[in-house]
């Protein structure tokens, strides 16, 4: 899933937009693309670039974001940049590795948009998309933690590191079970937010595991969430009548997960 991020910019020389234009063209085929937009529609932008080097565009973007401080900003600047800061820092000068990986970091730390991020998949990734996904697994463990708790069954390894990255990033606890058995475990020592289960599993399998689960007290009102590579109606009407909330064929893409966070953990959505 491809996605265009706006981005507008405060202060910076005619041919640093210029580079900028040029850079953002080179990059049109990405799934992460980004447009730069005037300043009539900075309101709408995504990502803010703030030359702080200059007094008058630090002035004008502080008027602004009086009105309109929920867009993260970009500190353009060509002095060091301190390690341990919070805030995100872009060195002059401008080239291509520089503003795209800052730019695709704000789309994962705060979009939380990590379209390389295939739960099931077996796609071999090329070094950006791995550069990519080393970053969100960055950005998941050094985000801040929300009290939201998350279990995750599922067998495959590759499976539970996506998961732990999806659902770092927007700061869950998560605790992950290989087998049924131990998914139904960890269901009756501890209330979750939400249970993401796979199908298959070894013993007992994934619709047995979520009867069970609806049926204790403890967890019968917990989401879940399906997670299985078999598609069919009848899979799907019996993962229905077993309790399951929804049901996702892998490989399930990141849209797809970031929909049903936003169904069943809305607080999940607007903190990130």
């Amino acid at each position: 899933m491809d996605k265009t991020f706006k981005v507008g910019v405060f202060g910076l020389a005619p041919n640093e937009v210029n580079t900028l234009g040029s850079i953002f063209k080179l990059a049109a085929a990405r799934s992460r693309k980004y447009v730069m937009v005037g300043a009539a529609e900075r309101a709408s932008a995504e990502i803010l670039l703030v030359d702080v080097d200059s007094a008058n565009s630090i002035s004008e973007w502080k008027s602004f974001s009086v009105h309109h401080n929920n867009i993260p900003i970009v500190k353009v600047t060509k002095a060091a940049v301190p390690e341990t800061s919070p805030e995100i820092y872009l060195r002059r000068p401008l080239t291509l590795k520089r503003v795209l990986e800052v730019l695709d970091k704000v789309t994962i730390d705060v979009h939380k948009f990590v379209p390389e991020l295939v739960v099931g998949g077996d796609t071999p990734l090329d070094e950006a998309s791995s550069a990519a996904l080393q970053g969100a697994a960055h950005s998941a463990q050094q985000a801040a933690r929300t009290g939201i708790k998350a279990l995750v069954v599922d067998d495959s390894l590759p499976v539970r590191k996506s998961m732990e990255i999806q659902l770092g990033l927007y700061g869950m606890e998560i605790d992950f079970a290989e087998t049924g058995e131990e998914a139904l475990e960890f269901a009756k020592q501890k209330v979750y937010d939400i249970i993401f289960l796979d199908l298959m599993l070894p013993g007992i399998d994934g619709y047995k595991v979520c009867k069970v689960i609806k049926s204790e007290k403890i967890s019968k009102n917990t989401p879940v969430v399906m997670l299985t590579g078999k598609g069919s109606r009848f899979d799907k009407l019996r993962g229905t009548m077993a309790g399951a909330s929804v049901y996702l064929t892998k490989p399930v893409e990141q849209a797809k997960l970031r929909e049903v966070i936003k169904q069943f953990l809305p607080n999940a959505e607007a903190g990130g």
